[in-house]
């Protein structure tokens, strides 16, 4: 980690210098044609620029979804006041927990729809801070009880492009999981495979019983409790009782409306030339420039992919992860974890499937030092993991690039304003609330 960030500091430095060269002199940057710029993302008219642009979050035609869980309106509203609602955390180990955590606890705006600390805290979880950064084990939680992941949070902006979730790829049961039946168990990640939904549905449907939340009883109650909920779900799931399946599909619904369509990079792909500034511009050529070939992976609406490497990234300390291995249960797919999206990582200071990197730069700088920190078994380590050869101009450019125009800045338009229950939205414990301000 230390070398990590002082060959960063370099970086900055010989950059700030024009070279570390150390003149003073410094030649203007030549403006980039946002021809030149098409011309390259498309190959030259091998693809179009529209296979980049993330649709309208109520453009429900256009965003991905399962045939088996279509899109409505009303259905996307419950799923996003049940995604924020602290009272669905019915199934608490301990009863001072109940009530007191929400998906949105780990899954939250401020942070990119990421948790705002390195370790995400669900049951037994204290505190907030100012962006989910101050989150503790509660004091009255015996710590083996903390419903506390080992790899941090993955994001749920952009996840309508994902046939399967989570770091292993282990949730969905179809695109890279057909034909994996032998490896879905009946509890973890993916026992909701069963149903035969895509990822996000079962992701969304097996959460709520391994993070605690769904309880028959009281969760029915809630749903009768609330005529705004009571409405909803008699306009959705006519004459269905209350499941953690239905409310899973309803949760899922809404994040695939999740979208970071208002970044720059977004705007400027559907013609709004002067949406990028011209570092993240020059950013964008080197991203999709065979010198960095970023897009070779990244790519697509989400800039994500479902595919499975090995970089050699650093576990979350005190952890140990498998990835696509522990899924798969096969040795070659081991320290293999699925290409997330590139939108809004500077919402976080925790990156990488173990949070062990502190910004966009950082990461950055590592794939462009291309050595893996952690040491693993010969040829494990993909063949595109390799040293850039990139100038300290490019290297900036590109982080400009990833940090600022991939950043949507206005994600809070997807957090209600208030839930049915009144609970606070991130988190509802008593510190939380007080370091939220809810009355």
């Amino acid at each position: 980690m230390v070398s990590r960030i002082r060959h960063i500091a370099v970086v900055i430095l010989c950059t700030l210098m024009a070279g570390c060269g150390g003149s003073s002199s410094v030649e203007p940057e030549a403006l980039v044609s946002d021809q030149e710029l098409s011309d390259l993302i498309t190959l030259d008219g091998q693809r179009r620029l529209q296979n980049f642009v993330l649709p309208e979050s109520n453009d429900f035609a256009s965003i991905p979804q399962d045939a088996r869980n279509p899109l409505s309106a009303p259905k996307v509203e419950l799923g996003k006041l049940l995604f924020h609602e602290p009272a669905l955390s019915a199934n608490s180990l301990h009863p001072s927990a109940v009530g007191t955590f929400s998906c949105s606890t780990c899954h939250h705006s401020g942070a990119g729809f990421r948790a705002g600390a390195q370790r995400s805290i669900g049951d037994g979880g204290s505190g907030w801070g100012q962006n989910g950064e101050g989150r503790r084990f509660a004091a009255n939680y015996p710590g083996v009880d903390v419903d506390a992941p080992g790899l941090k949070s993955p994001t749920v902006l952009n996840s309508a492009f994902q046939k399967v979730m989570l770091w292993s790829g282990g949730a969905g049961a179809n695109g890279p999981n057909a034909g994996t039946d032998a490896a879905w168990g009946n509890i973890g990640g993916s026992a909701a495979n069963h149903h035969g939904y895509d990822g996000l549905e079962s992701q969304a449907i097996v959460a709520l019983t391994v993070h605690r939340m769904f309880k028959p009883v009281a969760t029915q109650q809630l749903v009768d409790d609330n005529p705004a909920y009571r409405a909803l779900w008699d306009a959705v799931f006519p004459g269905e009782p209350v499941s953690d399946e239905k409310i899973g599909l309803a949760i899922a619904a809404y994040e695939r409306t999740v979208l970071a369509n208002r970044a720059p990079f977004q705007r400027w792909l559907k013609g709004e030339t002067g949406a990028m500034t011209e570092p993240q511009k020059r950013g964008a050529l080197v991203y999709f420039s065979d010198d960095a070939a970023c897009s070779d992976c990244h790519t697509g609406p989400a800039l994500a992919s479902m595919a499975f490497y090995a970089l050699g990234m650093p576990d979350m300390p005190g952890e140990s992860s498998l990835g696509r291995g522990e899924f798969l249960g096969e040795e070659e797919s081991v320290f293999k974890f699925k290409v997330p999206s590139l939108y809004n990582l500077a919402d976080s200071p925790f990156l990488g499937h173990g949070g062990t990197f502190s910004s966009v730069a950082e990461v950055v700088d590592y794939y462009v030092t291309g050595v893996p920190e952690q040491s693993l078994p010969a040829g494990r380590v993909t063949d595109q993991f390799h040293p850039l050869t990139l100038t300290t101009g490019q290297v900036a450019d590109l982080i400009e690039f990833v940090r600022g125009a991939l950043r949507d800045p206005e994600l809070d338009r997807y957090v209600p304003s208030s839930v049915p229950s009144g609970g606070c939205i991130p988190a509802n414990d008593t510190q939380a609330r007080a370091d939220l301000g809810c009355q």
